[in-house]
């Protein structure tokens, strides 16, 4: 086509370009399966709420999802495929998990977009009408992923307004709890409401919703993954308007002394380290780092000796808990008097001579300072996480100085877990990862409201090792 301009001529115009057509979202509806929604269900649902569905009212409803056009797989598949994954760890879990998926596209995920919807509306009105319990709209989900050694540590899920969490498993169809691990498992509690023993466990099912009412005494955990075998569930919560304070739990209990009995260092300790010169050097890294590792710290015969009666003796360790706080074994000095060089060493940690020397090798003062001494067995399960009550004992006892002293036989797998991580308050990233050393002590300077956890040592840890912490609190810090 041509047009003339003002001045007569013509000349050609473009034809405009065609509009690009919107792309529709093909939505596949998803719906619960029709059994579920017979009204005498509705009554048998309403009996989790008794008194013997213990340890506290839960759920495991089977084939959930009406999957007659093959729609869990296709869900699965998407998921599968998603590339929204972030690898989550802390002192409570390791998984890989995705943003909660109220942001997510459409266009780009329609199935996993149907599945929120589908969770959104229909199933939390069913919910809402088969419990009788009142729910708000909100309603968060994500997807998780558990790998290999990836766990979950016991813990209730009370914050805010959570009333009833949910997990919708998308693993293998022939899913084996002893070949894969990652059962969901449920905890009796004792009077203070606190978790003790696993009362029941359920294996991640495919098309399977697990249910259970969030509160004080929900406790529960994702057994470790001992396999390859993904463990894929879309989870979350629903909430209510009811709103429950979580009670703090108490800080473990640990004997506080000052040092005042004498030891003679020199048949224990490395003599490198009883040299002026080396601790003047040792003090200049400390001032740079306020942390440092030192190899071969004690003499190594006496490592030897007591790496041998510990090892021997796992009688003479008491496990600690409460699980949502810990498992780990503690030595009982009371029962250990006949392992001569293992209190030898605790002697000499306990004495004012190792305080006078730490002092030496750091700068730190801390002769007189209240002081604390440990023996953990760290092995295939052994953990300990924080709490807001930590945080709370960390700025009561203002600055502070941590000795670890690593009694083992073998070096120790960096993905074993089994790592002590530092951490400030109310932050995620890590201050300092340690990790076991033969005969190492790591020492660390800690301000006020900077804590200290060990990562779950999961299924890839070899033989157990020992670990020595010596504490000295509120201790002076001269500034430069």
């Amino acid at each position: 086509m041509k047009r003339k301009t003002k001045n007569g001529e013509n000349t050609a115009t473009k034809s405009p370009k065609p509009k690009k057509q919107r792309r529709s979202v093909v939505l596949e509806p998803i719906h619960i399966n029709p059994k579920y929604l017979e009204e005498n269900f509705e009554a048998e649902f309403k009996k989790g709420f008794d008194k013997s569905n213990t340890p506290f009212p839960h759920w495991q409803i089977r084939n959930f999802v009406e999957n007659s056009d093959n729609l869990v797989e296709k869900v699965e598949e998407e998921l599968q495929n998603f590339e929204d994954w972030q690898r989550k760890e802390n002192d409570l879990y390791s998984l890989y998990q995705s943003n909660d998926l109220k942001s997510i596209n459409p266009k780009k995920h329609p199935l996993i977009f149907s599945f929120r919807q589908f969770l959104y509306t229909e199933v939390r009105d069913w919910l809402q009408k088969v419990s009788g319990v009142e729910l708000i709209d909100q309603v968060d989900c994500n997807g998780s992923c558990y790998a290999r050694t990836d766990s979950l540590l016991p813990h209730n899920d009370l914050i805010d307004t959570r009333r009833f969490a949910f997990v919708y498993y998308m693993t293998s169809a022939n899913w084996d709890s002893k070949t894969n691990g990652g059962d969901l498992q449920l905890f009796n509690h004792d009077k203070k409401l606190q978790p003790t023993t696993v009362a029941k466990q359920y294996a991640p099912l495919r098309n399977s919703l697990i249910l259970f009412e969030v509160s004080e005494k929900s406790w529960h955990r994702v057994a470790e993954m001992i396999s390859d075998e993904p463990r894929l569930s879309i989870n979350g919560w629903f909430h209510s308007s009811r709103r429950i304070e979580p009670r703090k739990p108490p800080v473990e209990s640990i004997e506080r002394f000052v040092p005042g009995n004498k030891c003679k260092l020199m048949k224990l300790i490395n003599k490198e380290f009883m040299t002026e010169k080396r601790q003047n050097e040792v003090q200049q890294t400390f001032a740079d780092n306020s942390e440092l590792n030192l190899s071969g710290f004690l003499v190594e015969n006496i490592h030897k000796k007591v790496y041998a009666e510990l090892i021997s003796n796992p009688s003479m360790f008491t496990t600690f808990g409460p699980v949502n706080k810990r498992n780990v074994a503690r030595l009982d000095e009371g029962k250990s008097a006949g392992l001569e060089s293992t209190q030898r060493v605790l002697e000499c940690l306990k004495s004012v001579n190792f305080a006078k020397l730490a002092a030496k090798l750091t700068g730190v003062t801390v002769v007189g300072a209240q002081t604390s001494v440990t023996v953990s067995r760290v092995e295939h399960g052994t953990y300990w996480v924080l709490g807001d009550e930590d945080a709370d004992q960390s700025n009561a006892d203002g600055y502070c100085l941590d000795v670890h002293l690593f009694v083992q036989e073998k070096e120790w797998d960096d993905e074993a877990g089994g790592n002590l991580i530092y951490i400030s308050e109310g932050e995620t990233e890590e201050l300092l990862r340690i990790s076991p050393s033969p005969n190492a002590a790591s020492i660390v300077f800690i301000e006020p409201g900077v804590l200290s956890f060990m990562k779950f040592a999961n299924c890839k840890s070899a033989d157990p090792f020992f670990l020595f912490t010596v504490s000295f609190y509120n201790v002076q810090v001269v500034e430069d």
